[in-house]
């Protein structure tokens, strides 16, 4: 039913006080300043994390997610656990009438995917999957433009990211290849695949991948490739390298992540701390300081988002132009001029939640990022897995176009 308030809040409480938490509360705008949010609850199996939520935040504060999710203190969860979780959390919310924002990636298989849909379906919850820069506001304003047809239809998109991802301190989990919790593909491919599906239009084809692992120290994947191909026929290429060499900041006007300079120290500090650690357990206690809660919580941005945040460079070219992001906004290279169209900034958070908090306060569908979106991007993360472990292209079967387009069709 509708709400009867002009002005409802959505009362959101967090699952999970780890890394993701730490991005989404501390590093990012939206959980903690949105008009129409209050952050009222989380959900931690570490009494410290629970600690530091409570003394900074001020919400109720619980020690399993299932406690959270049947008070009556929250109307959403966010659901920051890790990816092996993200399905039991998410049926969990959605079995006691909670909204579900869904951390990346989905889940680690189709059939979890399915299993979120299903629930948040039968108890007429909406399933957002979000915490993708694919919401960015340089990204949304990309796909506007193209959209809008003035530059033709895409004929080739290309998104490239290189930074020192691999040697960021890392838990146990992350750096175990079975449990798939520190996947490259998974963990940034579902980030870059996302905003490649969201300026495509959705609907891909086929993907043909190749993983690389080529440090025996950090015996997970360092960097992918792939080609994707539309069911237009559009191609897309992507590429990550996780390594720490080259930068993509060398391409993206010297910013990287929330907007922030990246110099070589960025790459270069990352390869000296992995270094100092003496023993990976020595590692993994350092990276449980980095949860809430921990000696090393990051602190947060020392100055509001003024520039545009990049996740490596992405170009789209298209019949009679092509686009990219700048610090301002994007830049429309045409056949007879070039323009720049200024943006203003603003993160991914603040747009889901925007497009939670829309759907939710009208009694209305998800515009984006909905349960079948989220698995559509899960498909191709794991197409690319399976196209590099089996050698061969991987067609899709689960694609959907945009929520809108989706809806334009019905009727």
């Amino acid at each position: 039913m509708p709400h009867q308030s002009a002005s409802p809040v959505m009362r959101i409480g967090v699952a999970g006080l780890g890394s993701g938490a730490v991005n989404a509360l501390v590093a990012t705008p939206g959980l903690t300043s949105h008009p129409h949010i209050r952050l009222a609850a989380a959900a931690d199996v570490r009494p410290e994390a629970r600690d530091a939520f409570a003394l900074r935040y001020g919400g109720r504060v619980y020690d399993s997610v299932e406690a959270m999710c049947a008070s009556d203190d929250i109307d959403a969860v966010y659901i920051l656990t890790p990816g092996a979780l993200h399905a039991e959390h998410a049926i969990m919310a959605a079995e006691h009438g909670k909204q579900v924002l869904a951390d990346k990636p989905m889940a680690l298989t189709m059939e979890d995917c399915d299993a979120m849909i299903e629930a948040a379906d039968r108890n007429g919850v909406r399933l957002l999957v979000g915490h993708s820069q694919s919401l960015d506001a340089g990204i949304l304003k990309m796909m506007e433009i193209i959209r809008g047809g003035e530059l033709g239809r895409p004929i080739m998109i290309s998104s490239s990211y290189y930074n020192e991802w691999l040697y960021r301190p890392r838990s146990r989990e992350e750096l175990d290849p079975a449990t798939l919790e520190g996947n490259l593909v998974l963990r940034q491919g579902a980030v870059q695949l996302d905003i490649v599906r969201l300026l495509g239009g959705g609907m891909v084809r086929s993907v043909r991948g190749t993983t690389v692992l080529a440090d025996p120290a950090r015996k997970i994947e360092g960097a992918y490739s792939g080609y994707l191909e539309f069911e237009d026929g559009t191609p897309a290429i992507v590429a990550f390298d996780a390594h720490g060499h080259f930068d993509s900041a060398e391409l993206t006007f010297g910013l990287g992540l929330y907007g922030r300079p990246r110099g070589r120290q960025s790459n270069l500090g990352a390869h000296r701390q992995a270094r100092s650690f003496a023993t990976l357990e020595e590692e993994y206690a350092y990276k449980n300081e980095t949860r809430l809660g921990g000696s090393r919580t990051r602190p947060g941005p020392d100055a509001p988002l003024d520039k545009h945040q990049f996740f490596g460079l992405t170009i789209v070219s298209c019949e009679r132009g092509a686009i990219r992001q700048t610090p301002e906004g994007v830049r429309v290279y045409g056949r007879d001029e070039w323009r720049d169209v200024a943006v203003p900034p603003s993160m991914y958070t603040e747009v889901e939640l925007d497009i939670m908090y829309r759907a939710w306060a009208n009694d209305a569908p998800l515009e984006q990022c909905d349960g079948l979106w989220g698995k559509a991007t899960t498909e191709v993360c794991l197409g690319l897995l399976r196209s590099a472990a089996e050698k061969r292209e991987v067609p899709m079967r689960h694609q959907v176009a945009l929520p809108a387009d989706r809806a334009a069709r019905k009727s």
